[in-house]
């Protein structure tokens, strides 16, 4: 069994995907301080600043700070053929591919795709591509020649790794579709005033259905309303398959305490992983990379041979690498460090094992070869945030920079609370920042509450009383 259950409040969005029982993947993302999103957006905007010195041109799209566009010698060429000159003044269309860091700008590209289920379309390209994930060379090539029929001038297809059970009309429907709009961005940046968004990308519950729902999936529930009818008509307009698999959860208590993953879920809270073994993973995140650390910790199945010990520890670990990975959602560069082994034979077989799980990987992922330390370099496409980024914020008491639960997911662990509640009355004695969080996007509803600020730092530090 197979499933999607996405769980929206007014502060956060968490989607699980569940396989056998199990949670095979977790996508949260904050409603508020999300600088993730406006990624995939399509705006109109002004050229502002030319700096040929770093190679960049600064953009005026409407958002807070100006978006950074690369104008150096790898670039430039490729900005010319969208017709753009570089100059103060010039409008020009542009997407965000990276969001906006601390105090940097979003970065932008005239590269504008817009992606759907099957396909992604291509603005002003020819190039026709199929994922590398699809690796029958036979659908391959079908996949080429038939997205070749569908090609427009200015107008390339690239066939995502959904695409290979997808039948022709679906193909053709979603590519028509695609094409609207395309020409919809295209009428809109000839009327539109600088600086303005053009083209807004699907918010993350059709973002999460694009990504993981395929024919094997049975069900997508969520336990929202109005993002249920919301996602449900946008997979009919898109004759997405998985329209006919929506279903809204009315249970009484939390949806993911229901299907069984809270547990699952509170785990990833912590950097400390268990391995059934005894042996325990450390995941730290610093400014640059992730760094995890693998240890023996209580060890259960010793041989006479210790360096057989370390290779199973090292090999359970290498497993459950790639599941914290993927449940992490980590990106960007990954330094592991395995407890040493001097047998050529057991690194060979631990390298083999996290090549294979590297290709198995749906984003594009290398692994370095050991080096003499032990250590391992993995190099994962980056998703711009990662769970660290949406369920933390860095503890403003701590020097070395440790982490607190966001405010966000704070407010969603009360509103969960009252929601599930068949109290109606509460009192809320909280740090100011979370009261005035919880105020600012309370949903109209027939709970009443008293708010009471304490004098703690700490936003985990709260309680919730019902009242008579």
């Amino acid at each position: 069994m197979k499933r999607l259950v996405i769980s929206s409040d007014p502060f956060v969005v968490k989607a699980a995907l569940i396989e056998n029982g199990k949670l095979a993947t977790l996508v949260i993302k904050r409603k508020t301080y999300s600088n993730d999103a406006v990624v995939g957006n399509v705006y109109k905007g002004i050229i502002k600043d030319v700096v040929p010195n770093i190679g960049a041109a600064f953009v005026e799209i409407g958002l807070d700070k100006k978006a950074f566009m690369c104008i150096d010698s790898h670039c430039i060429d490729n900005i010319r053929s969208n017709g753009i000159n570089i100059k103060e003044g010039e409008e020009v269309l542009v997407q965000v591919y990276k969001p906006i860091v601390s105090s940097k700008g979003a970065k932008v590209t005239p590269n504008i795709t817009i992606a759907g289920n099957y396909l992604v379309l291509l603005r002003n390209s020819n190039f026709i591509g199929v994922s590398k994930h699809i690796e029958d060379k036979a659908k391959s090539k079908w996949l080429r020649n038939f997205l070749s029929n569908l090609r427009e001038d200015n107008i390339g297809f690239i066939a995502r790794t959904a695409s290979r059970f997808a039948a022709e009309d679906e193909l053709v429907r979603e590519a028509e579709y695609l094409k609207s709009i395309n020409r919809e961005i295209s009428q809109k940046f000839a009327t539109a005033k600088a600086p303005a968004l053009i083209y807004e990308e699907p918010q993350l519950p059709i973002r999460v259905i694009r990504e993981y729902c395929d024919y094997t999936t049975d069900e997508i529930v969520f336990d929202d309303a109005d993002v249920y009818k919301k996602t449900k008509d946008y997979l009919n307009i898109t004759s997405n398959r998985c329209a006919d698999r929506v279903a809204l959860y009315e249970g009484d208590k939390p949806i993911f305490e229901y299907f069984g993953i809270m547990d699952e879920i509170k785990n990833l809270q912590s950097n400390v992983v268990h391995l059934k073994s005894g042996g325990y993973l450390i995941i730290e995140k610093t400014e640059a990379f992730f760094a995890i650390d693998v240890n023996s910790g209580s060890y259960h199945y010793h041989t006479d041979e210790p360096e057989e010990s370390i290779f199973r520890i090292n090999l359970e670990a290498a497993y459950e690498i790639f599941k914290q990975i993927n449940l992490r959602d980590l990106g960007g560069l990954i330094i592991v460090d395995f407890i040493d082994m001097s047998s050529k034979e057991h690194i060979e077989r631990l390298q083999d094992v996290l090549f294979k799980l590297a290709k198995n990987d749906k984003r594009k992922t290398y692994v370095s070869k050991m080096s003499e330390l032990g250590v391992i370099e993995i190099s994962r496409r980056k998703s711009n945030t990662d769970i660290f980024d949406e369920m933390f914020d860095k503890c403003p008491d701590c020097y070395n920079g440790g982490l607190v639960k966001s405010i966000p997911l704070v407010c969603s662990e009360i509103y969960e609370k009252i929601k599930y509640s068949n109290k109606k009355r509460f009192r809320l004695k909280a740090p100011l920042s979370v009261v005035e969080h919880f105020k600012a996007y309370m949903p109209n509803w027939n709970k009443h509450i008293e708010f009471i600020t304490t004098h703690s730092c700490n936003v985990e530090d709260y309680t919730l009383e019902v009242l008579p």
